[in-house]
């Protein structure tokens, strides 16, 4: 079996997980990635909420939840982040799980939904600024984020569907040092190949 294989975390519809404060029921798969899952869930009263789940591995060095977990706690009630509800780990199942607040469409999505597969003039300058916003208040604790593409941004609901929120903060890494002064470059840097979405 592959490690990636080994990392994959399966829910079906119906599955219950839960806290030491809640309970959640799996409605649906959302996304995949290369943490593990996101699943659509819901607690007792059917409120909804987004689930990350990661397979627990003993030769991780750098969990990505806990890095996620790590900078939502840090950034508190940044406008554009989105909030912890909850948290847990299932020791004998062998994963680790985070119930944050649901938004909506990535812009990738929302711009794929467009019949011209762009935005107006207007609303890219207003996108890029939230968008823009959003990555200098990650800046200001003293991250970088390393992931930076249309999918990785979302729309808000309700009455918080013009907010854009920064997602996914996996591979995100602190660059200022306990004296809030520049880290020195690591010498040597792993090669990683990716194929990043458009953005035009």
């Amino acid at each position: 079996m592959s490690d990636e294989e080994e990392e994959d975390v399966n829910f079906k519809a119906g599955v219950e997980i839960s806290s030491s404060k809640a309970s959640y029921t799996v409605v649906r798969l959302l996304g995949e990635g290369g943490f593990g899952a996101v699943y659509l869930v819901k607690d007792a009263k059917d409120k909804k909420y987004a689930m990350k789940v990661e397979r627990k591995l003993e030769k991780r060095k750098h969990s990505k939840l806990k890095m996620e977990i790590a900078i939502l706690k840090l950034v508190g009630t940044g406008k554009h982040f989105t909030k912890i509800v909850d948290r847990g780990k299932k020791d004998k199942e062998g994963f680790f799980f985070l119930v944050m607040e649901l938004v909506g469409k990535s812009l990738a999505d929302l711009k794929q939904d467009r019949v011209e597969k762009a935005f107006s003039f207007a609303t890219g300058l207003g996108v890029a600024s939230q968008c823009l916003e959003a990555v200098e208040e990650l800046h200001k604790f003293g991250f970088i984020h390393r992931d930076l593409k249309p999918q990785n941004y979302a729309c808000g609901l309700d009455d918080k569907k013009h907010l854009i929120y920064i997602l996914d903060f996996g591979i995100a890494r602190k660059y200022l040092n306990t004296k809030n002064e520049l880290k020195t470059p690591r010498e040597t840097v792993g090669f990683k190949v990716r194929i990043p979405g458009r953005a035009d």
